[in-house]
């Protein structure tokens, strides 16, 4: 969510830069294509890459976790974007981890046997602690959303106390109707299940929490999403029963286990082709069979899709390709 953010409001990487650094650039002028291609077999995807008026190129990674390919990865982007824009830009990787940050700012090192160095440090913007809240201003409501964020694998009093101020900076401080909506929508989407399920108690019980528009939304989201896992919940058991009636119908009988089997499935999908094999199965375990497994087509990085060869007919041989002169 906080790609999309960054991508439709680039300027909210400025915004959120000069908050957390007390420095500033130029505010990126645009979202471009994230793809760096050095060859035709090799691309790497930045999570999101800018265009600056100030600083020319401007690549953001959003890191939750240590990914140690991207200490390869890193260091190829930027030295195509280095060969391709003939200057260095900026580096931004955006955590609420410390051992993430601490991580990043030192992965992409590298050292050869006879003394030579390769580093790449990108520039870490690490959303915890007392940082959090400095993104909690109400001159700034946009950047509730990373506030949000930043404490999104959490579920303890103070991180929802987090969420329910950037809700609540949100619904008061966005004057723009559409943008106030996506917003709200998006810190709802970027938390923990158990920070949801943490808010939908607190949200249900009115005597904990005053009537406010961020209530008011907490208590609709939860109140459309407890209507839609109930429809789902019920689509799921009508399914279920339409399997045991066609079994019962068929003189199917089922152990304890297989009843057991069937109850414990939520993939309607599953149920559909269960289903479909109880109509003619003569045991239940034609019913319960796996899916026959079919080898997929590989695919030939750098390569168009094949056609197959006929009988009869000679294979095409690829033309050599010719130098530029």
């Amino acid at each position: 969510m906080l790609i999309v953010a960054l991508r439709d409001r680039p300027a909210l990487l400025a915004d959120l830069f000069r908050r957390l650094t007390g420095s500033s650039f130029g505010t990126p002028a645009e979202a471009v294509d994230a793809t760096v291609r050095f060859t035709r077999a090799i691309e790497v995807r930045p999570d999101l890459l800018l265009r600056s008026r100030g600083l020319g190129w401007v690549m953001v990674e959003i890191q939750n976790s240590i990914d140690e390919r991207k200490r390869r990865s890193w260091p190829l982007a930027v030295s195509v974007l280095v060969h391709q824009e003939k200057a260095m830009g900026e580096v931004i990787v955006i955590t609420a981890s410390r051992r993430v940050a601490s991580w990043a700012k030192r992965a992409a090192r590298f050292r050869g046997e006879l003394g030579t160095r390769f580093e790449l440090t990108p520039r870490v913007l690490l959303l915890s602690g007392r940082r959090v809240e400095a993104l909690l201003d109400p001159a700034h409501p946009e950047l509730a959303l990373f506030a949000a964020w930043a404490v999104h694998h959490r579920h303890g009093p103070a991180a929802r106390r987090i969420v329910v101020r950037a809700l609540e900076l949100t619904e008061q401080h966005l004057t723009d109707e559409p943008l106030r909506d996506a917003q709200a929508r998006a810190i709802l989407a970027v938390l923990s299940d158990a920070m949801v399920a943490s808010l939908r108690e607190l949200a249900m019980d009115p005597s904990k929490v005053p009537e406010t528009q961020a209530s008011r939304r907490f208590r609709l989201f939860f109140e459309k999403r407890g209507r839609a896992e109930g429809k789902a919940e019920g689509k799921i058991e009508g399914k279920q029963e339409a399997l045991l009636a066609v079994l019962d119908a068929r003189g199917l009988s089922l152990t304890a286990e297989e009843r057991a089997h069937i109850e414990a499935c939520t993939i309607p999908a599953e149920l559909d082709r269960w289903i479909a094999r109880a109509v003619t199965a003569a045991s239940m375990s034609e019913v319960f069979a796996p899916e026959p497994v079919r080898a997929a087509q590989r695919s030939i990085p750098g390569n168009r899709s094949r056609v197959p060869e006929r009988k009869g007919r000679k294979a095409l041989t690829p033309r050599k390709p010719t130098r530029a002169s």
